[in-house]
């Protein structure tokens, strides 16, 4: 979900097949195959409804291309889409926008790992090997406040500012100090504890998920983590789920789990088959949180939810 690939060429397709053949997360990925198609209208059209349903795209032809399709789009770093551009050969694979905050640099790593090319990337901490704190925001479940101190903070980290980071006991959120540039990043404070038989759809994860978060009154945007177990890592229901609404995945053994702490419902069934007595609710202690809604299970899923804990 949430992703679609544009091609050119008949081997532009080919390079589409074999990139839903490597990375389920294009599995099921929209596709314009304009050498096809021939219709600038329709070409439009279909960039145009990928940038306002949030949809990664990748383009497999011309950065050129790419750039002038998306141009009339564009809006921000906050708000758009992740741009790939990738050659035919799947020999170059370049994040052409929201390298951050829309994980075009973390896909295009992906992409060119599961078809043996290079990603291309120009993001200068990223180059340099320097914080970023975009890539800290999206990989500890915090939203940035206020969005245009991004570039206060880059431009001390690139000249040599040391970046301190000071946690708010009392709610979570983060302040990150480079000189005299400072930003806060607010918490996102719940935990989604997901585990789930093989082959559950993302259909069904959504329509489960959506019903208990109704029922209990949260909302989706709190959700700041979802976490498993490791042999669920490559589920592709849960993938989809979680590319769908932009929540970072946590995976843990299941040592790690059976080492949590806390009254936690028990399954000798679970126990067989993954090792660890509980998935959802030792998941969402082990990313940290207190659960505050017990083992829910239905459609072969089973979901947990808590909260971090306050210190």
């Amino acid at each position: 979900m949430r992703k679609a690939i544009v091609t050119f060429t008949d081997r532009g397709e080919a390079a589409a097949q074999r990139l839903r053949e490597k990375l389920v997360i294009f599995d099921g990925a929209k596709e314009y195959d304009a050498h096809k198609k021939k219709d600038t209208k329709g070409l439009h059209k279909f960039v145009k409804e990928s940038f306002e349903r949030g949809r990664d795209i990748v383009f497999i032809g011309a950065c050129g291309i790419a750039v002038r399709l998306i141009a009339p789009y564009l809006e921000d770093k906050t708000k758009d889409p992740a741009v790939i551009v990738m050659d035919e050969q799947c020999r170059h694979v370049i994040p052409v926008l929201s390298g951050h905050m829309g994980g075009a640099n973390e896909l295009s790593v992906k992409i060119a790992e599961a078809l043996g090319g290079e990603p291309v990337i120009t993001t200068a901490t990223d180059l340099n090997g320097k914080f970023a704190v975009d890539n800290y925001a999206k990989e500890n479940g915090l939203e940035i406040e206020n969005k245009r101190d991004i570039v206060e903070i880059s431009s001390r980290v690139l000249t040599g500012g040391r970046v301190v980071i000071e946690e708010d006991l009392f709610k979570h959120d983060v302040y990150i100090t480079v000189e005299d540039a400072k930003i806060r990043l607010k918490t996102r404070p719940v935990i989604l504890g997901i585990g789930c038989k093989s082959g559950v759809t993302y259909e069904q994860i959504e329509v489960y998920i959506n019903r208990i978060l109704r029922d209990y009154r949260i909302n989706i945007n709190e959700i700041g983590i979802v976490a498993t177990i490791d042999i669920k890592r490559n589920e592709k229901g849960i993938l989809e789920w979680c590319d769908e609404h932009n929540k970072r995945l946590l995976t843990f053994t299941a040592a790690e789990l059976m080492m949590q702490k806390g009254d936690f419902s028990r399954s000798d069934f679970v126990m067989e088959m993954t090792g660890t007595d509980n998935v959802c609710e030792r998941a969402v202690a082990a990313a940290g949180g207190k659960v505050i809604v017990g083992k829910e299970a239905k459609y072969g899923i089973t979901v947990a939810i808590g909260r971090k804990y306050e210190k």
